[in-house]
């Protein structure tokens, strides 16, 4: 009976589970450790497991690991399907005054900001494995991939702000806020004005 809740909570949650919603569900988190060891189940992190038969979403281990961090520049681009590479390490901002541990085990760049920046633009999107992610909009990121001192490569940003150009319902409005808090509105006007 419980293996059966716990399948069921692994097929509503796309074959990843955690510890914490096994609880909730009234399952015994006891039978997590008895299906990994019996290979039926995978621990990916602390209190994180996944059907090993099914995708693995790095990035949504990553956004659970990592609650406060928020995916962005290139990272964001990705999950915004403005360019066409999956990164080689996945980038975060993090508030300025949190130093989250253990991070340097995993493919991630840290950026840590101003709080009155960092929830500036969040908003949630599908991950490729289909779970929920918090990233910045994509207004907010052609204005990250242009103020930061590491600023993306030529070729991203041309990329990037040609899907821009190309989107129908664009929020120019919205891109124009963000560039004047970001101090990149010279630099957003003139890719503007060459593509639209």
């Amino acid at each position: 009976m419980q293996a059966e809740m716990l399948n069921k909570l692994l097929k509503v949650n796309n074959g990843q589970v955690t510890r914490q919603q096994v609880e909730q569900s009234g399952i015994d988190p006891h039978l997590l450790s008895t299906l990994t060891r019996d290979g039926r189940l995978e621990r990916v992190d602390r209190g994180v497991y996944i059907d090993p038969a099914i995708f693995e979403d790095d990035m949504y281990i990553l956004q659970y690991r990592f609650s406060k961090g928020i995916f962005f520049k290139d990272t964001a681009l990705y999950l915004h399907h403005m360019i066409d590479r999956t990164p080689g390490m996945y980038e975060m901002s993090f508030p300025q005054n949190y130093h989250p541990t253990v991070i340097d085990r995993y493919p991630v760049k840290v950026y840590r900001q101003k709080l009155e920046w960092q929830e500036l633009g969040v908003e949630e999107v599908l991950s490729p494995g289909q779970h929920l992610v918090r990233t910045y909009n994509i207004e907010r990121t052609l204005c990250d991939i242009l103020r930061t001192r590491d600023a993306s490569d030529a070729e991203t940003i041309k990329q990037a702000m040609v899907s821009f150009s190309k989107i129908k319902n664009k929020k120019l409005h919205r891109l124009s806020g963000h560039a004047d808090i970001f101090k990149v509105k010279d630099k957003i006007r003139a890719y503007m004005e060459v593509l639209l």
